[in-house]
């Protein structure tokens, strides 16, 4: 079976590269605010007009054009090593109806329908990344905080820059920190079809994830037609929510799964009831939106569970150890929420570190390395507490380097 950790795997690599193009971004703005703090305000005013209209900003707008057709190729190769992998957990079902099992490549229809799913997943990616959905959370004139796009922000840190030079570099730096630290702060945001703007990083990892989950629900329901499929497994993965923490791992039959799925109550294969509701909530549906498990269809009492009864429970009970963090009780779920918290916190300070270490603010540096350095004691503090593992992939972040503080 796929797990949670081998589509991370997958979907790092495209992630990594928004980083690239959140990099190109910071820095080219960073440079081009050194270059203006250094200079009379007579000078600067000659400069920003080759800034604001010359080729920095089409060389961001280029470098971004290249990471999107470089993470558009990226996702047919990403779709088709899953269904790879993915159908062969369902050979041993056809072996069972004595029903010929061709692999993946040999399934020309399967080959196409696949390629189907990866195009409309290339389309929204294309869309995310289009340069006019894409800016920062900066703060308009009323003071407050709003989704600009990449010209319009660009255009504002340039001006606010030409406002504050000549007035020494010191004066010049503490002017231009809370722009610095809100930009570095904010991260490349894209903008969704409903009009709300969220970080590109976070709007990639759910929409690939959505977009593999939907591909294996989708061929996983072609096999189950295919071989007689009269059940379903759902699959496993540690510090589940807890509304789903009883259900996973658990085998039921088609009719008794759609009574999950349409918050009906439902009887598993070995007769455990599953009431619709959990602690005065309708349970969620098993493998959509924002949930991590998978559906495999199975043929009841030939495929045996991947997990014992006894397994499960020991994941549930590891799961309701509390663990105390600053004086309050956590969850290991609840931690694994914390961890995600955190590791937003320390991407966004080390943006804020690389955009001030481009403008040549060196207190700001020293500021945000010192906030890295706390979140990421903290992180690995409640990780260990939790024994959680951590993602050092969510703490990368593209052209980030530790300074050195002075104690």
């Amino acid at each position: 079976m796929i797990d949670e950790q081998q589509i991370e795997q997958l979907i790092e690599r495209l992630v990594d590269r928004i980083e690239q193009a959140n990099l190109a971004f910071l820095e080219e703005i960073g440079k081009s605010i050194k270059q203006l703090g250094k200079l009379m305000p007579s000078k600067a005013q000659q400069l920003i007009n080759i800034l604001k209209y010359g080729s920095n900003y089409n060389d961001i707008v280029y470098k971004i054009s290249q990471i999107t057709n470089l993470n558009i190729k990226d996702i047919d190769e990403i779709f088709h090593a899953f269904a790879e992998k993915d159908r062969l957990f369902y050979k041993q079902f056809y072996e069972y109806r004595n029903l010929s099992f061709t692999t993946y490549r040999e399934n020309r229809a399967l080959v196409t329908q696949v390629q189907a799913l990866a195009n409309i997943t290339k389309n929204e990616l294309a869309n995310f990344m289009n340069t006019r959905a894409l800016g920062y959370s900066v703060r308009d004139l009323n003071g407050n905080v709003v989704f600009k796009g990449l010209r319009e922000v660009y255009t504002q840190v340039l001006d606010e820059a030409i406002l504050n030079v000549g007035q020494g570099k010191s004066t010049f730096d503490t002017a231009m920190r809370n722009t610095l630290k809100q930009l570095g702060g904010s991260g490349l945001k894209t903008v969704d079809y409903k009009g709300r703007s969220m970080r590109l990083d976070s709007a990639i990892r759910m929409n690939m994830q959505g977009a593999l989950r939907n591909l294996h629900n989708e061929t996983q329901k072609i096999y189950g037609a295919e071989f007689d499929s009269d059940g379903i497994e759902i699959s496993v993965h540690l510090n589940p929510a807890p509304d789903h923490a009883e259900v996973q791992g658990r085998q039921f039959s088609n009719e008794e799964f759609n009574k999950f799925q349409n918050d009906i109550d439902a009887v598993d294969y070995k007769g455990k009831l599953f009431t619709s509701e959990f602690e005065g909530k309708d349970r969620r549906a098993i493998s959509e939106y924002n949930c991590y498990h998978y559906i495999f269809s199975i043929i009841l009492g030939v495929s045996q569970p991947q997990y014992s009864n006894e397994q499960l429970q020991n994941i549930i009970n590891e799961n309701n150890k509390t663990i105390n963090i600053d004086g309050k009780e956590y969850t290991k779920y609840e931690c694994t929420q914390l961890q995600r918290k955190y590791e937003t916190a320390i991407r966004k300070q080390k943006d804020i570190q690389i955009l001030a270490k481009a403008s040549g603010n060196d207190n700001l540096v020293l500021e945000s390395q010192q906030n890295i350095t706390q979140l990421t004691n903290k992180y690995r503090e409640i990780s260990k507490k939790a024994n959680l593992p951590t993602k050092v992939d969510r703490l990368r972040v593209s052209g980030y380097k530790r300074v050195a503080i002075k104690k």
